[in-house]
């Protein structure tokens, strides 16, 4: 049977659809795609990126900086907000429809026999892209776990695993070990490991890991030291000590956590062989575009827009507002079915303004029966994010009072649409 030529509506139509219910996660069908396509991730330095907190933004900001530099790097991260092109960006431009077009037609039948996921064509779509611009590095962030993540098929020149939490324990595991172990995987012999800001049991499973591989461990609080970290409104003023030097940059993302993914990217550009320059650190940064992480939708009144979607993620968000001087910020959540809805309404519950609930559509979306369930105000359940916001707007008591919407990445569409907001 002929098959339908694509346009960009069927591409992303055909492309979400590779989701199947009951596949599990493992790479002997990725390496035989990879097979298929020529090894296209072999033709460049890859930095291999895990963890369960942060490392999308350590991505972001270490593909910015690299290019600042003048190295020519492509960056994959997951998941998109609004489009799947999102993921696969060299600077800030992002892979073309007709490139996604071209590609996934001629694969099409291969895609098919193998049974290859959606996530998994995007993996592959970024390695392939990467390859024919000819990118001096690329970096690669997991999307879930990592030794059996579609990424994982790439033998990087670095590892860098940032903050290890609870996430996906219904996939990863249900323990802080087994999901450690999980994020241990993207290790490869000889090969060397930069390791976030993690408790010492998870630096124990990864120096024990990197031992049994043969490669180089670097403990990022050994080797990079917090001197400042100082809010200036939706930013933050940071000096960073390393061995030889010390570094002062203006970061465009709140948090201390995000002081540790700036520190975790320090150094891996000093493992790199790099000169760390600040002029060049801080023009890389200046000219990074990170979504959904404390993101300004509007100004007056301050409405936000966060990810966060775990409960170590939960709480940074909490400790960021606090500390950038927003501490009655009017919380609006939606949540997804797959998360721990326990522990985050637990974060939430010394919260000391109004927290809303909204909802979303789509089959992940945890629903007003499920919300319910969890023992919440009935009148705090609002039916749409657009009628959550004005029902926020009726309860500020001062014109400073910020709005934050939070939860999960299915809002962002609807917010960036609701606020005139360029995605």
């Amino acid at each position: 049977m002929q098959q339908t030529s694509f346009d960009s509506k069927t591409i992303f139509d055909y492309i979400f659809g590779l989701t199947y219910p009951g596949v599990k996660l493992e790479l002997s069908r990725v390496y035989q795609f990879m097979d298929y396509l020529g090894l296209p991730h072999a033709d460049y330095p890859v930095i291999h990126i895990a963890g369960t907190n942060g490392k999308g933004s350590t991505a972001a900001m270490l593909a910015a900086i690299l290019n600042a530099y003048g190295i020519n790097t492509g960056v994959f991260t997951s998941p998109h907000l609004v489009r799947p092109n999102e993921r696969i960006r060299i600077g800030e431009k992002m892979i073309p429809d007709a490139f996604i077009i071209e590609k996934v037609e001629s694969w099409r039948s291969e895609i098919d026999k193998l049974g290859i996921t959606f996530f998994e064509v995007l993996t592959a779509l970024g390695m392939v892209y990467f390859k024919e611009q000819g990118v001096d590095y690329a970096v690669f962030e997991t999307g879930l776990g990592g030794r059996l993540d579609a990424t994982n098929v790439v033998d990087p020149v670095v590892s860098l695993i940032t903050a290890i939490s609870m996430d996906h324990e219904n996939i990863l595991g249900h323990t802080i070990e087994l999901i450690a172990a999980e994020k241990a995987g993207i290790i490869k012999t000889g090969k060397p490991l930069v390791l976030g800001k993690n408790s010492l049991k998870i630096q124990n499973i990864m120096a024990t890991e990197s031992e049994a591989k043969n490669t180089e461990y670097h403990y990022v609080p050994e080797k990079a030291r917090i001197e400042q970290a100082d809010v200036n409104g939706l930013s933050q003023q940071v000096r960073i000590g390393l061995k030889e030097q010390v570094i002062h940059a203006k970061l465009p993302l709140l948090g201390l956590h995000q002081v540790e993914n700036f520190s975790n990217v320090l150094v891996t550009l000093e493992l790199l062989g790099l000169k760390l320059d600040q002029e060049k650190i801080q023009s890389g940064l200046d000219g990074m575009q990170w979504l959904g992480r404390i993101q300004p939708l509007q100004q007056q009144p301050l409405v936000l827009y966060d990810v966060a979607h775990n409960q170590e993620g939960l709480e940074r968000l909490l400790e960021s507002l606090n500390g950038a001087g927003l501490p009655d910020t009017i919380l609006i959540a939606a949540f997804n079915a797959r998360k721990n809805i326990a522990a985050l309404l637990h974060s939430l519950g010394s919260w000391g303004s109004p927290v809303l609930y909204t909802l979303f559509e789509g089959h992940s979306a945890l629903g007003r029966k499920e919300l319910l369930e969890q023992s919440i105000d009935p009148e705090l359940i609002i039916a749409d994010p657009e009628a959550a916001y004005t029902h926020a707007l009726g309860l500020r008591t001062h014109d400073q009072q910020a709005i934050c919407f939070f939860g999960t990445h299915y809002l962002a569409e609807t917010l960036f649409a609701l606020f005139d907001v360029p995605a």
